[in-house]
């Protein structure tokens, strides 16, 4: 009833997807965009936001080891006593 008509797809042999290989320029070409790519991301500064978020969690993390130690200075083999 009026619908459209779907043309089905032949299944593409196994034998041409096993024989299918990527040039070597290309990969050669592919892998370059890919290290640079990443090598730009890995010397992106961080967003300030997240400086601080890290700020904050270190100054944490002190203070538990600070309030840790002064609760019991006969466990912590650092401490003199």
């Amino acid at each position: 009833m009026g619908g459209r008509l779907m043309k089905k797809s032949t299944p593409v042999e196994k034998s041409t997807l096993d024989d299918a290989k990527l040039d070597s320029k290309v990969l050669e070409t592919i892998g370059r965009a890919l290290k640079a790519h990443y090598d730009d991301l890995v010397h992106a500064p961080l967003p300030e936001k997240l400086l601080d978020l890290l700020a904050r969690l270190e100054k944490e993390e002190q203070q538990e080891k600070l309030e840790n130690v002064e609760k019991k200075p006969e466990e912590n083999p650092d401490a003199s006593g």
